[in-house]
This record gives C-alpha cells, sequence and structure tokens, in this order.
C-alpha cells in the first residue's frame, strides 16, 4: 500500500512538473510570435522620433 501510494504521488508530481514546463514553453513560443512585429513597431516609433529632430 505505502509503495503504491509513493508511485501515485511521483505520477502526480511528474504531472505538475510536464505542466509546468509546458506552459513556460506556451509563454516562451507567445512572446517570440509576438516579439517580431513589435520590434518593426519600436524600430517605427524610434524612426518617427528620429525624424521629428
Amino acid at each position: 500500500m505505502d509503495f503504491v501510494t509513493k508511485i501515485k504521488l511521483k505520477v502526480k508530481m511528474n504531472k505538475g512538473k510536464i505542466i509546468n514546463i509546458l506552459i513556460i514553453c506556451g509563454v516562451i513560443f507567445f512572446i517570440y510570435l509576438i516579439h517580431e512585429p513589435v520590434m518593426d513597431m519600436v524600430e517605427k516609433v524610434i524612426n518617427k522620433i528620429k525624424s521629428l529632430f
């Protein structure tokens, strides 16, 4: 009984770790997708500011 309980706890912990890794990967991917258009926007804004001076 004790052995089975330990295995169940380990499986639960591993599921939590896997979910955390998936969330982190998702966030990184999301930031990567947003990153490109944002950098273009920032460059355009900087160029507009430069053209004013």
